[in-house]
């Protein structure tokens, strides 16, 4: 009896793998199948040509920083690379690269308008403060109002004579685009009359004249750009009581005395060592 159902087991397997073979190949599992095809992917990577990323590629190092900008550009510029899914080689031709470049440009736009104002407000001398003063140069002569022609001379005064030397109203301006630091821009007027300094063209060169200014909100702010400016004298103090006035609107160009007396107050160039070009400033 044991003998027969062994038999009838050997009988009802083998019927089963009759059956099975007839059916066709075994079905695998997902792992077995996941393994199969790692194996062949990794036999085509083997038969695939090897490809030398640096080959094609340059490296450039430059000392000269950048700007964020620039950096920001080239920013974008690999994120665009990197998404895009097209097929190249390791190497671009030069159109390829200056499309790349041109694609990915950041454009920045400051409006016009905007940048105008700031110029303006930047350019404009205001008026802050305006005190007495008396003036005489390194040989100590003193300046004489003039009526005909109106003009101030270099006097060496005494005694009673005192009384007819002119003081100056001196107003110091202030621009946030004056960097001068050794300097400060000024205007020179004398004092208890209409009278300011100023220094315009001539035959072609820097003259010193006495204008008359009856409102004097005119001078209360002054562009740069603009005529105006031809009132403001860059003062600089060197030493204890030893100053210049040098014309903004004319650089290189400062006021002046002769050496000999009674002589007009006039401009002259820096490299003139002939005149005085020192005077002595005391606040009244």
């Amino acid at each position: 009896m044991q003998l027969c159902h062994q038999q009838i087991a050997f009988d009802t397997s083998h019927q089963r793998t009759k059956d099975r073979s007839k059916r066709g190949p075994l079905l695998h599992t997902k792992k077995e199948t996941d393994i199969m095809e790692f194996k062949a992917a990794c036999r085509d990577f083997e038969k695939a040509p090897r490809c030398d990323l640096h080959e094609g590629l340059q490296l450039e190092v430059t000392q000269h920083p950048h700007s964020l900008r620039q950096v920001a550009n080239l920013i974008v510029m690999l994120q665009r690379m990197k998404h895009n899914h097209t097929p190249v080689g390791t190497e671009f031709s030069d159109d390829d690269l200056l499309n790349i470049m041109l694609e990915n440009v950041l454009e920045e736009r400051v409006p016009s308008h905007f940048v105008s104002d700031v110029e303006s407000r930047a350019s404009v001398f205001r008026s802050r403060t305006t005190v007495g003063c008396s003036v005489c140069d390194e040989q100590q002569k003193s300046w004489v109002l003039n009526q005909w022609p109106l003009q101030l001379q270099a006097v060496m005064l005494q005694g009673s004579n005192m009384d007819l030397k002119v003081n100056l109203s001196l107003s110091t301006y202030m621009a946030r685009s004056f960097t001068d630091g050794a300097s400060r821009p000024v205007a020179l007027g004398i004092a208890g009359k209409d009278l300011y300094l100023s220094c315009s063209e001539s035959d072609g060169k820097p003259v010193l004249q006495l204008e008359e200014i009856t409102g004097k909100e005119m001078l209360k702010e002054i562009d740069a750009q603009g005529d105006m400016v031809r009132f403001l004298f860059l003062r600089k103090d060197s030493g204890f009581s030893s100053t210049t006035f040098e014309s903004l609107k004319f650089r290189g160009w400062f006021i002046s005395t002769a050496v000999e007396n009674r002589m007009p107050v006039q401009m002259c160039h820096k490299e003139d060592d002939t005149r005085i070009t020192c005077f002595t400033i005391k606040q009244l």
